[in-house]
């Protein structure tokens, strides 16, 4: 089987002293993305989540957004220890610049699973899928939430993920399930 990805559409917005690298995979070039993407506290950042989106796009047709957190990929700066309050504003401009205020889901890996939860209270979120996340997450509000347990450490999901076509289609199917018609 021959897939022929999308090219990410690369972007940047400035923070602070950094400007935040990101990309989005739209469906079309008019609609903005349905999906936010949120990379944990180890590994190249969004970049990991690239085949994923990938297949979200060709195989359902959900556009997303991700980007890297500073000191991660292409953003670049010092890498901090994950600090919650710096995430979520980094996130914020985020979605401030990609989603113009519609609704959106939300899927996270490790650490921002609790970034994903805290932008609960701020924008319209539609969905949360969690894979990995570090804490046991009970109560989610009226979100709709999907918890994905991989089993392998946190850090290590999104390039188990990636070596693991099977897996990857699999959790890309259970991420459509998750966000239903609503996309």
């Amino acid at each position: 089987m021959i897939y022929y990805w999308s090219k990410p559409e690369p972007f940047f917005i400035e923070f602070g002293n950094n400007y935040l690298h990101g990309d989005l995979l739209p469906r079309e070039a008019d609609k903005l993305p349905e999906i936010l993407f949120l990379h944990g506290a180890e590994g190249g950042g969004r970049g990991e989540f690239l085949l994923l989106r990938q297949v979200l796009l060709e195989q359902y047709g959900i556009s997303s957004c991700a980007f890297d957190f500073i000191g991660y990929g292409s953003t670049g700066g010092k890498r901090l220890p994950p600090h919650l309050q710096e995430r979520v504003a980094q996130t914020t401009d985020i979605i401030d610049a990609c989603f113009d205020l519609q609704a959106f889901s939300i899927v996270a890996v490790d650490i921002s699973a609790e970034v994903a939860l805290y932008l609960t209270k701020c924008f319209p979120i539609r969905h949360l899928v969690l894979l990995n996340p570090i804490k046991d997450y009970q109560s989610l509000r009226d979100i709709p939430c999907q918890i994905i347990k991989i089993p392998v450490e946190p850090q290590q999901t999104l390039p188990f993920l990636n070596n693991n076509p099977a897996l990857l289609a699999k959790i890309a199917g259970v991420i459509k399930d998750t966000l239903g018609g609503n996309c």
